[in-house]
């Protein structure tokens, strides 16, 4: 079988990679590849290659002739040799399609830097919200402000600068009871009860690590372009995902709403408790725009989900909650969790975002080839 055509001379090694959509239509979805180069490569030049080789992706077609040579990607190191590549698939992506690309990357920095890319995911550090120290993270779709200490988000701000959470440090349902994801224990504006440390900072994902002071608790944000997700690493006892706040900026029962993934819509004002059956999801809409945000459980279950408005001020929204119950269902480590906005609340527009988010790749990483050894 012929080779494909070598489309970086300047750089020695390469692997090709297919990405199928797997059924699912997607949306500027990003892709995560786990690689360790250590296996094709002796130590010290995998280790070199992370971090401080020249790297290069681009999008081929099925002869391997270029479309995109600009594809934007990030690396982050995990050990010697070894890490995660995230690169997008731009734009649209349909159900039965496979996109390839090329990966190129030399040990010794043949280039003199890597590509300069649009950072479409920015932190700042240091950041002051509703009395306490923040990451805020500013994406096309949103601004997150995290709160370290408290180890969730006190606001979350739509293109148009509407807070859809609203925390501040007092005044109930008006004010502190709010936030995401706010575990139980921890996770929750305002608490003083854990630690947070940026381990990872774009053009394409931002990685926040949060631990509690005891240990008990560990979990991490990964926050991308168009969406942040949740992976809760370690579980000091059942918890709950909660969404308590503001849709669109302020509530309002009468002219919010929220559906569910099977597609039953009902106003803020209505009380639901029950099991959402797979896909485990839900959006939250109001009267004052068309966008709308949605909350992902990743992983399916037969426990209670739940909504209900508190005293006019917010959204009482859980994954593993009974209404009218504080106690917490869950217990599943790891788990994964999901949140975003969909600019349209349409159904098949909001599930089509959703969907893209949800469901997982078919990747496939081909071994490295090494031109100066092949003699390519």
């Amino acid at each position: 079988m012929q080779r494909a055509p070598w489309l970086e001379p300047r750089l020695r090694c390469r692997l090709t990679l297919e990405v199928g959509a797997a059924r699912h239509e997607r949306l500027d979805r990003p892709v995560e590849v786990d690689l360790d180069l250590a296996q094709s490569l002796s130590e010290p030049e995998a280790t070199r290659a992370w971090r401080e080789g020249s790297w290069r992706v681009v999008e081929v077609g099925a002869r391997g002739e270029l479309l995109d040579d600009d594809v934007p990607f990030q690396l982050d190191a995990a050990a010697p040799g070894r890490g995660v590549l995230i690169f997008l698939l731009r734009g649209v992506t349909l159900p039965d399609a496979v996109r390839r690309f090329q990966v190129y990357f030399d040990p010794d920095g043949s280039l003199s830097a890597r590509p300069r890319l649009p950072a479409l995911v920015q932190v700042a550090d240091g950041v002051e919200d509703e009395g306490q120290e923040c990451f805020e993270v500013r994406t096309p779709d949103a601004t997150y402000l995290y709160q370290k200490q408290g180890a969730g988000f006190s606001s979350l701000l739509d293109r148009d600068g509407n807070d859809w959470i609203g925390y501040h440090p007092q005044g109930g349902s008006a004010g502190h009871y709010r936030g995401i994801p706010n575990l139980g224990e921890c996770g929750h504006p305002g608490y003083t009860n854990s630690w947070s440390r940026l381990e990872s900072c774009g053009p394409l994902r931002a990685r926040i690590h949060s631990e509690t002071l005891d240990g008990r608790w560990a979990f991490a944000w990964d926050i991308f372009p168009h969406y942040a997700r949740l992976t809760l690493l370690r579980a000091g006892g059942r918890y709950w995902f909660l969404y308590e706040g503001t849709p669109g900026g302020q509530f309002d029962e009468q002219s919010d709403y929220c559906v569910r993934s099977t597609g039953q819509r009902t106003a803020a004002s209505e009380v639901w408790d029950e099991d959402i059956p797979a896909p485990e999801w839900v959006y939250f809409g109001s009267g004052k725009t068309r966008r709308v945000l949605y909350l992902i459980h990743h992983e399916d279950d037969d426990l209670p989900d739940q909504y209900w408005p508190m005293e006019g001020n917010m959204t009482v929204f859980g994954f593993g909650r009974r209404y009218g119950s504080l106690e917490r269902f869950m217990e599943q480590v790891p788990a994964h969790f999901t949140v975003g906005f969909a600019e349209d609340g349409a159904l098949p527009v909001a599930r089509r975002v959703i969907e893209s988010a949800l469901r997982e790749l078919d990747v496939r990483v081909g071994p490295v080839e090494d031109q100066g050894r092949s003699g390519g």
